[in-house]
């Protein structure tokens, strides 16, 4: 059985397993008779890479109808994440594709990112360490410096949109520093009782993080409106989908001061382009990481090892779909 990896450089230094970046790739290519690994994929060379194999393997390669249409010997994707957004699911159950996902590999260090947003606005602490970096301290009248007033997490409300495994470990960590915390319902789903309105939620936050799948539900469910409901001191996470959020809307709620600040781990374009308008213009308020909450040494061991699970399963029990 042939398996073809088609952009491994997202998963880390794949060339190198023993390095500080390395992830080792044994334990899925010991799986097949032939197993390719590329770098990274062009839309251009997809359909090549792929013609005869059995088993693809990808993060964010677009696999829509029309190439899956034209892989005729194709039984299982595997994707080396949680989202499914790059696949054309429909396809798949029309063409009797098996679609593998990932899930709760990225649980515990996604939850710390977001924790570690909360604190930092709680505490400046990147604000602080630049005063102290520009000499700032060291020419102080006093011991310490106020530029940067601090304030403490325990007993402000957190509200999580998104109920998964992340948003639950996100509420028991926040709870441990003293938290109140509650979950938002979510557009056109069903009421739970352990959930608010949206809005009324929204309205309340001291700070709101954001752990929902991007869905037409949820595609810019963060727009001016929603924006407007924030308290002023209010901040605002996203370590979810860029696309949650309508990037221009939050832009101006910042550069206006309507919300307190925000702490983004994606954003709608994947690397960014320069007109991007949380990027186009200083913003103070607004802290941004280039999409590594999921990315600690600890969850691509478990990646890789659920994703081996996940294919042996598969492989063993012949439970892989007849050719079409």
């Amino acid at each position: 059985m042939k398996a073809v990896l088609l952009d491994a450089d997202t998963l880390g230094d794949w060339q190198d397993p023993a390095s500080s970046g390395g992830v080792d790739l044994s334990p899925v290519s010991q799986l097949f008779d032939q197993f390719e690994i590329y770098g990274q994929t062009e839309p251009s060379q997809v359909l090549a890479r792929c013609a005869d194999c059995e088993v693809i393997i990808t993060n964010k390669v677009v696999l829509d109808r029309a190439l899956l249409e034209q892989l005729p010997n194709l039984q299982v994707i595997q994707l080396t994440a949680t989202g499914m957004n790059n696949l054309d699911l429909n396809a798949c159950q029309d063409l009797n594709i098996q679609a593998l996902n990932v899930e709760d590999y990225s649980t515990y260090t996604v939850a710390q990112l977001t924790l570690q947003f909360m604190l930092n606005f709680a505490t400046r602490t990147i604000e602080h360490d630049r005063l102290t970096k520009s000499g700032a301290w060291q020419a102080s009248r006093i011991f310490t410096l106020t530029n940067y007033p601090t304030i403490e997490l325990a007993n402000k409300n957190l509200v999580i949109i998104g109920q998964g495994n992340i948003g639950k470990k996100v509420a028991q960590l926040a709870q441990a520093f003293g938290m109140k915390v509650s979950f938002a319902q979510l557009p056109n789903r069903p009421v739970r009782t352990n959930q608010e309105p949206l809005m009324d939620a929204v309205q309340k936050a001291d700070f709101i993080s954001l752990h929902c799948p991007l869905s037409p539900e949820t595609q810019q469910l963060v727009d001016s409106e929603f924006l407007q409901q924030m308290k002023l001191s209010a901040y605002l996470i996203n370590t979810a989908r860029g696309p949650i959020i309508n990037e221009t809307d939050l832009a101006k709620a910042l550069q206006n001061k309507m919300i307190a600040g925000a702490a983004l781990d994606v954003l709608s374009q994947e690397p960014p382009t320069a007109d991007n308008p949380l990027l186009n213009k200083p913003l103070n308020n607004l802290v941004l990481t280039p999409h590594i909450a999921w990315a600690s040494q600890e969850a691509k061991v478990r990646l890789i090892d659920k994703m081996a699970t996940n294919l042996t399963d598969y492989l063993s029990n012949n439970n892989l779909p007849n050719r079409r």
